[in-house]
């Protein structure tokens, strides 16, 4: 009996049941592939290192005159439980040319290794251990590992001082160490042979040349202390620094499972106002039923059946469609990690499964309204016929609304938690799309700038060969000499400015029992106060300093406190002044004090070129002259200040990419939650529709005031969602930019057209669109439905 009876309300209620089992397929779709995606992401991470074999510090360093003293100090550390040198040469971008032009651009140095020589273990896009390569092929991986600029079987060529040689790229490798973009090292793996061609030349080995030291130690602050010795130290860091890389990746797997969550909402919404709706216009049956000796419980389980169906049709086509999904979601980072996920399959049919359990467990609390119905009931067509307060809230008479606009308002008004479900779905996917836009913007603005240690400036010059070309020389004066030719090129070309750059030290610094490596900043044609901070006050003398929280923590420091810096050879003291925010080295950076004396050649990294015109021109004259400026320099690596943010973060487009998705489901989502309520409404309403009808309303006019009950809707859902998108993005966002190293002292970048009136007008315009074309079923009910409750 409960199945025929089941069998018939599932057809009498074909759209509402349509509708919900929708939310359930998208619930549990999003469930099983966001928890896959969670483990395989972040478990992921874990089994891509162990089976890369990362140790638990990295250090990389280049030779001076083919010597590495990291050797020595490595060899002999008692904190030293094993390690390994894995030898390798710098490249840049203009030494990776197709056809005679730059293969890609990109802003670090690239890095060889031979495939013998590779100390780490490298895959293939097939998830297969790189132990051999032909001659003349080559892998790319790091930045290269992008399939819209890198095809297997392109053949490009690599000249470095002199030597050239042509290769074929076999395809994409997988590399645990700079396999982030975050790092920006794009790693090339070739044939022994091919390896030693370039470095038989002297040039290349005494200049180009370098080691990553793969430590494993049982000390780490022991051996960061000992690591200080080592004066050209590209990069050192420990595992779980390098993990923080991969940030991004992790993001979108936790994006999807937000999503997932706010579906699984929004469904209970659905569900609670749909059993609520259904259990109203069941009346007469389930009083019935009580009549003829059926229990409430008995009842409650022919709902529960009915939802338990639905949940489990859902629930398995759902499933179905979250391996695809997870797939679509893990493409771009699959490509760069080894992703380890045993069971993927139990992990998706337990989420699923967790779906149907708590649905049906919802609904099961749901249906507890059956027993406060009686056999009465069905004989009074549910109403008791006592009311002890008015119901409408405005007054017609004193009201100058139209009529439609006046019903629909009032509607709205009288019942308002028949409408709090809708409230709560159409202002979380307006808030879903605004605090993805505000962090994207935000990623790529230039109110960002000073993130990375630099001042405001009209153009950024990014030259990795000229900053090498400082890096490995002699020569006291070659910085200024570049400095200086640059801004005769500018001024011969009509556009005369000052040049300056950041240069970035590795230096020794110690506090009391601390001692480590420190990346500082420093630019002597700037002023210390001209740059953003935190805490304190800016350094005004030559032995003041500034830090990041993450550094003085690390140090057990804090503000006043004495540290000591070792310098061209000789240690001197500074005072800490202030604490900064930077994304630079993961917000591990200090910046000294621009008279203190260094040595630009002992520069381990810098920052673009900073070029501020003399006549001040405005932000159309600039990317006019950027435009010039690249054809001068024959470079594409010239910048205003929100692209060179956006270029350095690297994560602007994820997010972009991420908020474009969000938004696709956020306007889906409306347009469901909004048929299934209107149908409600319309099922709900036959008899006062039918009424206005006999009175002389015509269909267009109740589909007019049906209509406007949205339209209302949608003004008090958007006031909520741009009072609340500013606060829930930086609740949430401050988060991200502190894992990337931005503790605070930043701004978000709001953009009002596109927060406060394009997206949730794209919302609004889906459920209106969606509530006018439902209301057409009005026509479908007579006038003389008035007494009809079948």
């Amino acid at each position: 009996m409960f199945f025929r009876i089941l069998g018939k309300d599932l057809k009498r209620k074909r759209v509402m049941n349509v509708l919900l089992l929708l939310f359930v397929i998208l619930s549990a779709t999003f469930a099983s592939a966001s928890i896959n995606n969670m483990v395989s992401v972040y478990g992921g991470i874990d089994y891509f290192f162990d089976k890369a074999g990362m140790p638990d510090f990295i250090t990389l360093t280049m030779n001076s005159d083919g010597v590495n003293p990291t050797e020595d100090i490595v060899r002999n550390s008692v904190s030293v439980t094993s390690y390994q040198r894995e030898d390798l040469f710098f490249y840049n971008a203009k030494n990776l040319k197709k056809d005679g032009k730059v293969y890609v651009d990109f802003e670090n140095p690239g890095i060889v290794t031979s495939v013998s020589g590779a100390r780490l273990t490298y895959f293939n896009g097939d998830n297969e251990e790189i132990t051999e390569i032909s001659p003349g092929h080559v892998y790319l991986g790091g930045l290269l590992n992008d399939p819209e600029k890198v095809h297997p079987g392109d053949v490009i060529t690599l000249e470095l001082s002199g030597r050239s040689r042509e290769f074929i790229v076999d395809g994409y490798v997988k590399d645990a160490l700079f396999g982030s973009p975050f790092l920006g090292n794009p790693r090339m793996l070739m044939n022994d042979g091919d390896y030693d061609y370039f470095l038989s030349d002297e040039t290349i080995r005494s200049a180009s040349c370098g080691c990553a030291y793969y430590i494993n130690t049982d000390d780490g602050k022991a051996l960061k202390k000992e690591l200080t010795a080592v004066k050209n130290a590209l990069f050192g860091e420990s595992i779980s620094t390098i993990k923080i890389t991969y940030l991004l990746d992790m993001l979108t797997a936790v994006l999807m499972m937000v999503v997932g969550i706010c579906l699984i909402l929004i469904s209970f919404a659905m569900l609670s106002f749909t059993i609520k709706f259904t259990l109203n216009e069941d009346f007469r049956e389930i009083g019935v039923m009580k009549a003829v000796g059926l229990r409430n419980s008995s009842i409650r389980g022919l709902y529960l059946i009915k939802y338990l169906c639905i949940a489990c049709v859902g629930a398995v086509i759902g499933y179905a469609c979250s391996i695809p999904f997870a797939k679509l979601l893990l493409e771009s980072v699959s490509r760069r990690i080894l992703l380890g996920n045993d069971n993927y399959e139990l992990i998706g049919l337990i989420s699923a499964a967790a779906v149907v359990a708590v649905i049906v467990a919802f609904c099961y609390s749901c249906t507890k309204g059956i027993k406060k119905l009686s056999p009465v009931d069905a004989v009074r067509n549910g109403e008791t016929g006592e009311r002890f307060k008015k119901k409408s809230v405005l007054k017609l008479s004193k009201s100058r609304l139209p009529e439609n606009l006046f019903l629909a308002l009032n509607d709205v008004l009288s019942k308002p938690r028949q409408y709090v479900s809708m409230v709560v779905t159409f202002t979380m996917c307006i808030l879903l799309v605004t605090m993805l836009a505000n962090t994207s913007n935000t990623l790529m603005s230039e109110k960002l700038i000073f993130l990375f240690g630099t001042t405001e400036s009209d153009a950024y010059y990014n030259s990795t060969e000229k900053i090498m070309e400082t890096m490995g020389s002699d020569d006291p004066d070659i910085l200024d000499h570049i400095i200086e030719d640059i801004e005769k090129e500018l001024k011969d070309n009509g556009m005369p400015g000052k040049v300056h750059v950041e240069l970035m030290y590795t230096l020794p610094v110690e506090f009391g029992n601390e001692k480590m490596n420190v990346i500082m900043q420093q630019c002597k044609d700037t002023q210390a106060s001209e740059y953003k901070y935190i805490t304190g006050s800016a350094p005004m003398y030559a032995n003041e300093i500034a830090f990041t929280p993450q550094i003085i923590d690390e140090l057990g420091a804090r503000i006043g406190d004495r540290v000591l810096i070792e310098i061209n050879g000789e240690k001197r003291e500074f005072i800490i002044t202030a604490t900064m925010s930077s994304f630079n080295q993961v917000g591990k950076i200090g910046r000294l004090h621009e008279a203190v004396d260094v040595n630009v050649n002992d520069a381990s990294s810098a920052m673009a070129f900073q070029i501020d015109f003399d006549d001040d021109p405005d932000a159309e004259e600039i990317d006019a002259r950027i435009g010039r400026m690249k054809d001068i320099f024959d470079t594409d690596k010239i910048y205003n200040a929100a692209d060179f943010v956006n270029m350095s973060t690297g994560s602007a487009q994820t997010m972009s990419d991420a908020k474009d998705l969000v938004l696709l489901i956020a306007l889906i989502i409306a347009a469901l939650v909004t048929v299934l309520m209107e149908r409600s409404f319309i099922s709900k309403e036959t008899p006062e529709i039918a009424l206005m009808k006999a009175i002389g309303f015509k269909t267009r006019s109740i589909c007019a005031q049906h209509t406007l009950r949205f339209v209302v809707l949608t003004v008090i859902c958007t006031c909520i969602a741009s009072v609340l998108t500013v606060p829930l993005t930086r609740l949430i966002s401050d988060r991200v930019f502190a894992i990337m190293g931005a503790q605070s002292g930043f701004e978000y970048e709001i953009r009002p057209l596109e927060i406060f009136a394009i997206y949730p007008l794209a919302v609004a315009g889906v459920v209106i669109v969606s509530a006018l074309l439902t209301s057409l079923y009005i026509k479908s009910v007579r006038a003389d439905a008035m007494g009809n409750i079948e």
